[in-house]
């Protein structure tokens, strides 16, 4: 499995991460995070797709960088092949893609959501899987799938087809990790960011439900490594 070296160069087809002084800290940063760059693997279309959800809504844009790293960075450490690594950086990039038909009463509301409010939330695991497989990308079968169960939870409790266990694409629970552990360190209108500390802690209480133990032990390490 790879390990992560000093100085090291992460490019992620529509940005570049460097490892000096902590990434992921300055990328919390709003003013740090990185912007879009030339495009690398991900089909121009795909990019125009990154370049959509970054107009609809900024913090989403934000939000989806940071777990592209996040997710590269596990599946580097559970050992997945250069093809492998290719398409979770594009489904990682692309996870929240379906957001962009969330109506603003919704996905910008100052507050918690009702459950009406979250029913609208939770179609965007559908909505961007038909988005991407509209689009006729490379792969695009494989992309809508992981976009599609990147909520979806090891107990089935998850959405939008309640999937157990293996039935959850790899490439999926990578994305749920990294986006569950995003979403709880970066501020909400009704609540502070949680400390990373705190966050793990709340994840941790979440295995065997949520996450499987041995995937969310690997991203404890990648974390570690990225200096979290």
């Amino acid at each position: 499995m790879a390990t992560f070296k000093r100085n090291l160069r992460i490019s992620l087809g529509f940005y570049t991460v460097y490892s000096d002084s902590n990434p992921l800290k300055r990328m919390f940063d709003p003013t740090q995070v990185p912007a879009p760059a030339p495009a690398g693997q991900i089909h121009p279309l795909g990019q125009a797709l990154i370049a959509a959800v970054d107009e609809r809504d900024r913090h989403t844009g934000e939000h989806c960088r940071r777990v592209c790293v996040l997710a590269v960075e596990l599946g580097r450490r559970v050992g997945l092949d250069a093809a492998a690594l290719d398409l979770l950086h594009q489904a990682a990039a692309l996870h929240d893609l379906g957001k962009i038909g969330v109506p603003d009463m919704v996905l910008l509301k100052r507050g918690r959501l009702d459950e009406d409010e979250w029913e609208v939330m939770r179609s965007h695991a559908d909505r961007g899987a038909r988005l991407i497989t509209a689009a006729g990308l490379h792969d695009a079968h494989a992309l809508a799938k992981i976009v599609r169960h990147h909520h979806e939870h090891i107990d089935g409790s998850g959405y939008p087809d309640a999937l157990r266990g293996d039935a959850i694409p790899l490439l999926s629970r990578i994305v749920a990790l990294a986006d569950s552990y995003d979403a709880m360190c970066e501020p909400r209108s009704y609540r502070d960011a949680l400390p990373a500390a705190q966050a793990l802690e709340i994840m941790r209480g979440e295995r065997g439900v949520k996450f499987e133990h041995e995937l969310f032990a690997q991203f404890e390490q990648a974390l570690f490594e990225l200096g979290v």
